[in-house]
């Protein structure tokens, strides 16, 4: 091939590249409908070139935004509410999409929606996004270990959020894995003769746990009107039920003997509630209570649970004996709240029955952390704060 030919290749390939980058998306739609006295608006959304930001791992974030259950056949401009506080980091705690009903796959199709909705598609382009999934992205309502579909889901998860993948191994079963932030790198701290003194940064630990993927089957109860009881609790001196396995459970040991000067559990269900009828580490008390366990024998007192699934924001705290409190902050759902009356004992607080999101405010130097739990208008509705 002559170097003209190369040369007018050359220029067709940049000029059609150009074109491509260039061509503007179509109008994003939106559909109101009323069923059983409640308004749905429902979303259209244009194509999109989502380019997501990376995670800068190398600065400790200050603001830790997040959320779960995200319905991507419905509008979500709460992302716009939350990119108002700037976050560092924003956790994505289970069901990005909703997947499970037949009306709803495949789930590569309910991803694509979900990047073309512009608010969605604005908030990642700006902000670092970590995720785990829960059981409408994983494929099956309240599924677990039997689940014939997670190997599939599991593939479109990692494709829609590539960055799990340098922290997983070729042949790992689930989706659990780590992230350090900070700690590594240092900054100037003051000049003292001259001489730059250096200062590590603080250590933020991110540990997404998978409570679906090898989870046994929940013990569902029989005959019942009530529609806030739907699972019970296992015995409670059965072991041989678990929650995350055993490779999960060996790992977890191995990452809390790290240090960390803050960790954040996050699990896509709730871990310290334990009266209420639905999905919640409590239906395991055993293994409920191997977590608690783990803590306590790592010294692990800097840790906080974030979780999803419940369509309610909420704040539970238990008093571990010899150990002291934890706190679990459950932000759900990002655009499809419950109208549920949930109580729980565990609870701080009143349920938040709207659009809800969290966001963690970290005071490295005071060691102190702030948690709110914000509805849609960005109204703070519940929160708590304690030193790590």
């Amino acid at each position: 091939m002559s170097f003209t030919s190369m040369t007018v290749i050359l220029f067709f390939v940049l000029s059609f590249g150009c074109q491509h980058a260039t061509k503007t998306d179509p109008p994003t739609t939106l559909t109101t409908t009323t069923s059983n006295n409640a308004t749905v608006t429902r979303i259209t959304p244009s194509t999109s070139n989502m380019i997501p930001r990376g995670i800068d791992y190398s600065i400790p974030p200050e603001v830790v935004a997040f959320g779960s259950c995200a319905n991507q056949d419905m509008a979500q401009p709460i992302w716009s509410v939350i990119a108002k506080h700037n976050p560092d980091l924003f956790i994505f705690d289970g069901d990005v999409v909703y997947a499970s009903s037949s009306e709803q796959k495949p789930v590569s199709e309910q991803f694509k929606k979900l990047s073309k909705i512009p608010e969605y598609r604005a908030f990642r382009e700006s902000v670092p996004v970590m995720a785990i999934w829960d059981d409408h992205d994983s494929g099956q309502n309240d599924g677990g270990f039997d689940n014939p579909d997670k190997e599939n889901y599991k593939k479109e998860f990692l494709k829609h959020f590539p960055y799990i993948k340098d922290s997983i191994s070729w042949n790992q079963g689930g989706l659990y894995h780590v992230k350090y932030i900070g700690g590594n790198n240092t900054t100037p701290a003051s000049r003292r003769r001259k001489q730059r003194i250096l200062k590590k940064q603080p250590l933020l630990q991110v540990i997404m746990l998978d409570t679906r993927y090898f989870r046994s089957a929940l013990k569902k109860v029989e005959n019942s009107d009530n529609p806030l009881r739907k699972f019970e609790p296992w015995d409670e001196k059965d072991t041989t039920k678990t929650m995350l396995g055993e490779d999960q459970w060996a790992w977890l040991d191995d990452q809390l003997q790290k240090p960390a000067d803050l960790r954040i559990i996050v699990s896509g269900i709730q871990v310290i509630a334990k009266e209420h009828g639905f999905e919640k580490w409590a239906n395991f008390p055993a293994e409920r209570q191997r977590l608690f366990d783990l803590i306590k024998k790592h010294g692990a007192r800097n840790t906080v649970f974030i979780s999803g699934d419940r369509h309610l924001g909420t704040i539970a705290k238990t008093d571990l004996t010899g150990f002291g409190p934890l706190f679990d902050i459950t932000a759900s759902s990002l655009n499809r709240p419950s109208q549920l009356e949930e109580k729980d004992t565990e609870y701080i607080g009143k349920p938040v029955a709207s659009e809800n999101f969290g966001l963690a405010l970290i005071d490295w130097k005071k060691r102190k952390i702030k948690i709110e739990i914000r509805d849609g208008q960005d109204q703070i509705n519940n929160s708590v704060e304690f030193k790590f």
